[in-house]
Protein backbone atom coordinates (compact mmCIF):
# COMPACT_ATOMS: atom_id res chain seq x y z
CA UNK A 1 0.00 0.00 0.00
CA UNK A 2 1.39 4.00 -0.63
CA UNK A 3 -0.50 5.13 1.93
CA UNK A 4 2.11 7.83 3.68
CA UNK A 5 2.10 8.06 7.97
CA UNK A 6 -0.55 10.51 8.87
CA UNK A 7 0.09 14.05 9.67
CA UNK A 8 -2.53 15.77 11.34
CA UNK A 9 -3.99 18.98 10.36
CA UNK A 10 -1.98 21.95 12.64
CA UNK A 11 -5.20 23.31 14.66
CA UNK A 12 -6.89 19.29 14.97
CA UNK A 13 -3.43 17.99 16.77
CA UNK A 14 -5.65 17.42 19.86
CA UNK A 15 -7.28 13.50 19.93
CA UNK A 16 -10.70 15.29 20.80
CA UNK A 17 -10.14 17.70 17.49
CA UNK A 18 -10.00 14.98 15.42
CA UNK A 19 -12.42 12.80 16.68
CA UNK A 20 -15.23 15.66 16.42
CA UNK A 21 -14.12 17.87 13.68
CA UNK A 22 -14.08 14.53 11.18
CA UNK A 23 -17.22 13.79 12.48
CA UNK A 24 -19.27 17.32 12.18
CA UNK A 25 -17.56 19.00 9.53
CA UNK A 26 -18.18 17.72 6.10
CA UNK A 27 -18.90 19.05 2.79
CA UNK A 28 -22.30 17.68 1.63
CA UNK A 29 -22.52 14.80 -0.72
CA UNK A 30 -25.19 13.63 -3.53
CA UNK A 31 -24.86 10.03 -4.57
CA UNK A 32 -26.36 9.12 -7.77
CA UNK A 33 -27.86 5.98 -8.20
CA UNK A 34 -29.05 4.73 -5.13
CA UNK A 35 -30.93 1.72 -4.96
CA UNK A 36 -32.82 0.45 -1.63
CA UNK A 37 -32.16 -3.16 -0.77
CA UNK A 38 -34.27 -5.27 1.96
CA UNK A 39 -32.40 -8.33 3.40
CA UNK A 40 -34.57 -10.96 5.24
CA UNK A 41 -32.74 -12.08 8.50
CA UNK A 42 -35.04 -14.92 8.39
CA UNK A 43 -36.52 -14.01 11.56
CA UNK A 44 -39.03 -11.51 10.75
CA UNK A 45 -37.15 -8.61 10.50
CA UNK A 46 -35.35 -6.85 7.61
CA UNK A 47 -32.23 -4.49 7.16
CA UNK A 48 -31.19 -1.92 4.42
CA UNK A 49 -28.89 -2.20 2.47
CA UNK A 50 -28.48 0.59 -0.01
CA UNK A 51 -26.82 -0.10 -3.51
CA UNK A 52 -24.45 2.49 -4.83
CA UNK A 53 -23.67 1.01 -8.48
CA UNK A 54 -20.92 2.40 -10.53
CA UNK A 55 -22.05 4.29 -13.40
CA UNK A 56 -19.80 1.18 -15.61
CA UNK A 57 -20.11 -1.25 -12.95
CA UNK A 58 -17.29 -4.07 -13.82
CA UNK A 59 -17.42 -7.44 -12.84
CA UNK A 60 -13.52 -7.88 -12.01
CA UNK A 61 -13.68 -5.52 -9.37
CA UNK A 62 -14.77 -6.74 -6.07
CA UNK A 63 -18.33 -5.02 -4.39
CA UNK A 64 -17.25 -2.82 -1.21
CA UNK A 65 -19.83 -3.37 2.02
CA UNK A 66 -19.46 -0.27 4.20
CA UNK A 67 -20.65 -1.06 7.99
CA UNK A 68 -21.14 2.22 10.52
CA UNK A 69 -20.35 2.70 14.18
CA UNK A 70 -22.90 2.90 17.14
CA UNK A 71 -25.75 5.25 16.69
CA UNK A 72 -25.35 5.99 13.40
CA UNK A 73 -26.86 5.00 9.74
CA UNK A 74 -25.10 4.31 6.38
CA UNK A 75 -26.39 8.01 5.63
CA UNK A 76 -23.37 9.17 7.35
CA UNK A 77 -21.52 11.42 5.92
CA UNK A 78 -17.80 9.24 6.01
CA UNK A 79 -19.40 6.57 4.03
CA UNK A 80 -21.38 8.47 1.61
CA UNK A 81 -18.35 10.15 0.94
CA UNK A 82 -16.42 7.66 0.60
CA UNK A 83 -18.91 5.51 -1.55
CA UNK A 84 -19.06 8.13 -3.83
CA UNK A 85 -14.95 8.32 -4.22
CA UNK A 86 -15.62 4.76 -4.79
CA UNK A 87 -18.34 5.13 -7.50
CA UNK A 88 -15.98 7.43 -9.54
CA UNK A 89 -13.06 4.63 -9.32
CA UNK A 90 -15.75 1.81 -10.88
CA UNK A 91 -16.43 0.23 -7.48
CA UNK A 92 -20.17 -0.38 -6.41
CA UNK A 93 -20.36 0.49 -3.17
CA UNK A 94 -22.95 -1.08 -0.68
CA UNK A 95 -24.05 0.96 2.55
CA UNK A 96 -25.25 -1.46 5.12
CA UNK A 97 -27.73 -0.46 7.92
CA UNK A 98 -28.07 -2.39 11.41
CA UNK A 99 -31.38 -3.17 12.46
CA UNK A 100 -33.29 -0.72 12.61
CA UNK A 101 -30.79 1.66 11.00
CA UNK A 102 -31.58 4.53 8.08
CA UNK A 103 -33.90 6.46 6.78
CA UNK A 104 -37.99 5.14 6.62
CA UNK A 105 -37.48 1.84 8.25
CA UNK A 106 -40.76 2.20 9.69
CA UNK A 107 -40.22 -0.67 12.42
CA UNK A 108 -39.26 -3.37 10.21
CA UNK A 109 -36.89 -4.77 12.91
CA UNK A 110 -37.97 -6.46 16.12
CA UNK A 111 -35.04 -7.18 17.38
CA UNK A 112 -31.81 -4.44 18.51
CA UNK A 113 -28.42 -4.76 16.59
CA UNK A 114 -25.24 -5.41 19.57
CA UNK A 115 -21.89 -5.87 19.09
CA UNK A 116 -22.51 -9.78 19.03
CA UNK A 117 -24.59 -9.41 16.06
CA UNK A 118 -22.62 -11.23 13.64
CA UNK A 119 -25.54 -13.04 11.99
CA UNK A 120 -27.05 -10.07 10.51
CA UNK A 121 -23.60 -9.96 8.26
CA UNK A 122 -23.39 -13.32 7.08
CA UNK A 123 -26.72 -13.29 6.19
CA UNK A 124 -26.15 -9.98 4.46
CA UNK A 125 -23.20 -11.50 2.74
CA UNK A 126 -25.12 -14.66 1.42
CA UNK A 127 -27.75 -12.13 0.05
CA UNK A 128 -25.06 -10.25 -1.97
CA UNK A 129 -23.15 -13.56 -3.21
CA UNK A 130 -27.12 -14.27 -4.69
CA UNK A 131 -27.74 -11.27 -6.15
CA UNK A 132 -23.84 -11.37 -7.90
CA UNK A 133 -23.23 -14.64 -7.88
CA UNK A 134 -19.54 -15.83 -7.79
CA UNK A 135 -18.65 -11.58 -7.27
CA UNK A 136 -15.94 -10.96 -4.48
CA UNK A 137 -16.96 -8.53 -1.78
CA UNK A 138 -14.38 -6.28 0.46
CA UNK A 139 -16.03 -5.14 4.01
CA UNK A 140 -14.64 -1.93 5.99
CA UNK A 141 -16.17 -1.39 8.98
CA UNK A 142 -16.26 1.40 11.66
CA UNK A 143 -15.67 1.29 15.30
CA UNK A 144 -18.38 -0.98 16.98
CA UNK A 145 -19.04 -2.58 13.78
CA UNK A 146 -15.37 -3.05 13.24
CA UNK A 147 -15.41 -5.83 16.26
CA UNK A 148 -18.49 -7.29 15.04
CA UNK A 149 -16.89 -8.05 11.55
CA UNK A 150 -13.87 -9.00 13.61
CA UNK A 151 -16.02 -11.11 15.44
CA UNK A 152 -18.00 -12.58 12.71
CA UNK A 153 -14.42 -13.83 10.89
CA UNK A 154 -12.92 -15.32 13.94
CA UNK A 155 -16.10 -17.62 14.69
CA UNK A 156 -17.83 -18.19 11.53
CA UNK A 157 -16.65 -20.89 9.24
CA UNK A 158 -15.75 -19.37 5.87
CA UNK A 159 -17.26 -21.84 3.45
CA UNK A 160 -20.57 -19.82 4.76
CA UNK A 161 -19.79 -16.76 3.56
CA UNK A 162 -16.96 -17.10 0.72
CA UNK A 163 -17.66 -14.13 -1.45
CA UNK A 164 -15.98 -12.12 1.33
CA UNK A 165 -12.27 -12.01 0.05
CA UNK A 166 -10.87 -9.75 2.45
CA UNK A 167 -11.82 -7.16 5.52
CA UNK A 168 -10.57 -3.90 7.30
CA UNK A 169 -11.64 -2.88 11.61
CA UNK A 170 -11.13 0.44 11.86
CA UNK A 171 -10.68 1.69 14.83
CA UNK A 172 -12.62 -1.54 16.35
CA UNK A 173 -13.25 -1.98 20.15
CA UNK A 174 -12.04 -5.34 20.28
CA UNK A 175 -11.89 -5.26 24.10
CA UNK A 176 -15.72 -3.48 25.18
CA UNK A 177 -14.79 -3.32 28.50
CA UNK A 178 -11.91 -1.59 27.93
CA UNK A 179 -13.51 0.77 25.42
CA UNK A 180 -16.22 1.07 27.78
CA UNK A 181 -14.37 2.48 30.65
CA UNK A 182 -12.29 4.99 28.60
CA UNK A 183 -15.71 6.13 27.19
CA UNK A 184 -16.09 7.26 31.08
CA UNK A 185 -13.45 9.01 31.64
CA UNK A 186 -13.96 12.75 32.23
CA UNK A 187 -12.39 13.96 29.54
CA UNK A 188 -14.53 11.69 27.15
CA UNK A 189 -17.77 12.83 28.34
CA UNK A 190 -19.31 14.62 25.63
CA UNK A 191 -18.57 11.66 22.93
CA UNK A 192 -20.36 9.92 25.79
CA UNK A 193 -22.92 12.14 26.04
CA UNK A 194 -23.11 11.90 22.16
CA UNK A 195 -23.31 8.33 21.79
CA UNK A 196 -25.81 7.87 24.49
CA UNK A 197 -28.15 10.20 22.95
CA UNK A 198 -27.95 8.21 19.65
CA UNK A 199 -28.56 4.96 21.21
CA UNK A 200 -31.15 6.07 23.36
CA UNK A 201 -33.21 8.05 20.72
CA UNK A 202 -33.05 5.14 18.85
CA UNK A 203 -34.54 2.91 21.83
CA UNK A 204 -37.53 5.11 22.28
CA UNK A 205 -37.90 5.60 18.17
CA UNK A 206 -37.62 1.54 18.16
CA UNK A 207 -40.18 0.71 21.04
CA UNK A 208 -42.59 3.54 19.99
CA UNK A 209 -42.83 1.60 16.17
CA UNK A 210 -43.56 -1.51 18.14
CA UNK A 211 -45.87 0.04 20.34
CA UNK A 212 -44.19 -1.16 23.42
CA UNK A 213 -43.49 0.75 26.95
CA UNK A 214 -40.00 1.37 27.34
CA UNK A 215 -38.18 0.11 30.03
CA UNK A 216 -38.51 2.10 33.29
CA UNK A 217 -35.17 2.96 33.51
CA UNK A 218 -34.32 4.20 30.35
CA UNK A 219 -34.31 7.71 29.97
CA UNK A 220 -32.32 10.26 28.03
CA UNK A 221 -28.49 11.40 30.17
CA UNK A 222 -27.75 7.72 30.85
CA UNK A 223 -23.93 7.29 29.86
CA UNK A 224 -23.37 4.65 27.80
CA UNK A 225 -22.38 1.95 30.41
CA UNK A 226 -25.30 2.58 32.06
CA UNK A 227 -27.47 2.34 28.84
CA UNK A 228 -26.11 -0.99 27.61
CA UNK A 229 -26.42 -2.00 31.63
CA UNK A 230 -30.36 -1.31 31.46
CA UNK A 231 -31.13 -1.67 27.86
CA UNK A 232 -28.78 -3.53 25.50
CA UNK A 233 -27.75 -6.36 27.39
CA UNK A 234 -31.15 -7.26 28.34
CA UNK A 235 -32.80 -6.82 24.99
CA UNK A 236 -30.07 -8.32 23.65
CA UNK A 237 -30.52 -11.66 25.49
CA UNK A 238 -27.44 -11.16 28.27
CA UNK A 239 -27.44 -11.30 32.09
CA UNK A 240 -25.66 -8.21 32.41
CA UNK A 241 -23.71 -5.31 30.64
CA UNK A 242 -20.28 -7.29 31.95
CA UNK A 243 -21.67 -11.00 30.15
CA UNK A 244 -22.58 -8.69 27.10
CA UNK A 245 -19.37 -7.39 26.45
CA UNK A 246 -17.46 -10.23 27.56
CA UNK A 247 -18.99 -12.27 25.37
CA UNK A 248 -19.14 -10.05 22.26
CA UNK A 249 -16.00 -8.57 22.48
CA UNK A 250 -13.91 -9.66 19.67
CA UNK A 251 -9.70 -9.98 21.03
CA UNK A 252 -10.59 -13.56 22.06
CA UNK A 253 -11.20 -14.93 18.77
CA UNK A 254 -8.89 -12.83 16.61
CA UNK A 255 -5.93 -15.60 16.63
CA UNK A 256 -8.60 -17.87 15.10
CA UNK A 257 -9.32 -15.57 11.84
CA UNK A 258 -7.73 -16.47 8.41
CA UNK A 259 -9.34 -14.48 5.95
CA UNK A 260 -6.81 -11.72 4.87
CA UNK A 261 -7.70 -8.48 7.46
CA UNK A 262 -6.14 -5.37 8.87
CA UNK A 263 -6.76 -3.09 11.40
CA UNK A 264 -6.14 0.88 11.28
CA UNK A 265 -6.25 2.47 14.77
CA UNK A 266 -5.18 5.80 16.28
CA UNK A 267 -2.37 5.55 19.39
CA UNK A 268 -4.02 8.66 20.58
CA UNK A 269 -7.53 7.16 20.08
CA UNK A 270 -9.51 8.37 22.93
CA UNK A 271 -12.14 5.74 23.17
CA UNK A 272 -9.79 2.92 22.06
CA UNK A 273 -6.98 2.25 24.30
CA UNK A 274 -4.08 1.80 22.39
CA UNK A 275 -2.86 -1.21 24.67
CA UNK A 276 -6.10 -2.73 23.85
CA UNK A 277 -5.38 -3.19 20.62
CA UNK A 278 -1.25 -3.80 20.34
CA UNK A 279 -1.46 -6.54 23.17
CA UNK A 280 -4.06 -8.81 21.14
CA UNK A 281 -3.73 -7.86 17.88
CA UNK A 282 -2.01 -10.99 16.42
CA UNK A 283 0.66 -10.95 14.10
CA UNK A 284 -1.26 -12.77 11.14
CA UNK A 285 -4.00 -9.85 11.10
CA UNK A 286 -1.95 -6.75 9.24
CA UNK A 287 -2.16 -3.99 11.70
CA UNK A 288 -1.46 -0.42 11.85
CA UNK A 289 -0.92 2.33 14.45
CA UNK A 290 -1.00 5.78 13.31
CA UNK A 291 0.12 8.30 16.03
CA UNK A 292 -2.44 10.51 15.95
CA UNK A 293 -5.80 10.66 14.44
CA UNK A 294 -8.24 9.99 17.37
CA UNK A 295 -11.53 8.16 17.27
CA UNK A 296 -12.42 7.85 12.82
CA UNK A 297 -10.62 11.07 12.36
CA UNK A 298 -7.51 11.05 10.72
CA UNK A 299 -8.01 15.16 9.31
CA UNK A 300 -4.57 15.24 7.78
CA UNK A 301 -2.55 18.56 7.04
CA UNK A 302 -1.36 17.61 3.77
CA UNK A 303 -3.76 17.68 0.51
CA UNK A 304 -4.44 13.60 -0.52
CA UNK A 305 -5.07 12.81 -4.23
CA UNK A 306 -8.15 13.14 -3.98
CA UNK A 307 -8.35 17.01 -3.66
CA UNK A 308 -9.53 17.06 0.55
CA UNK A 309 -7.32 16.33 3.49
CA UNK A 310 -9.24 13.49 4.27
CA UNK A 311 -6.39 10.59 5.42
CA UNK A 312 -8.72 7.98 6.15
CA UNK A 313 -11.05 7.94 2.38
CA UNK A 314 -7.18 8.18 0.63
CA UNK A 315 -6.70 4.62 2.94
CA UNK A 316 -9.28 3.04 2.41
CA UNK A 317 -9.33 3.51 -1.35
CA UNK A 318 -5.74 2.11 -1.45
CA UNK A 319 -6.74 -0.66 0.69
CA UNK A 320 -9.71 -1.27 -1.77
CA UNK A 321 -7.33 -1.23 -4.43
CA UNK A 322 -4.80 -3.27 -3.11
CA UNK A 323 -7.00 -5.93 -2.31
CA UNK A 324 -8.53 -5.48 -6.03
CA UNK A 325 -6.66 -8.79 -8.08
Amino acid sequence: MKTPAFVPHPLLKHPQAQTTFAAFIASPVKLQRTLRLWVDMGDGDSLLLNEEPAEKDSSKKPLVIFLHGLGGSGDGSLIVRQSAKLNDLGYTALRFNHRGCGTEVKGRAKKIYHSGRTDDLIGTLKFLDKRWPGRPVLAVAYSLSGNILLRMLGSTDMKQIPNLTAALAVCPPIDLEAASHALSNPRNKHIDIFFSLLVTRQAFERERLLNQKPRAKLKYGLTLREFDEIYTAPEAGFASRLEYYQKCSSAPVLPKITLPTTILAAKDDPIIPAASLVDKVPSHITFRMEDYGGHVGFYSANVTEYGDRRWLDAYVLDWVQHNTP
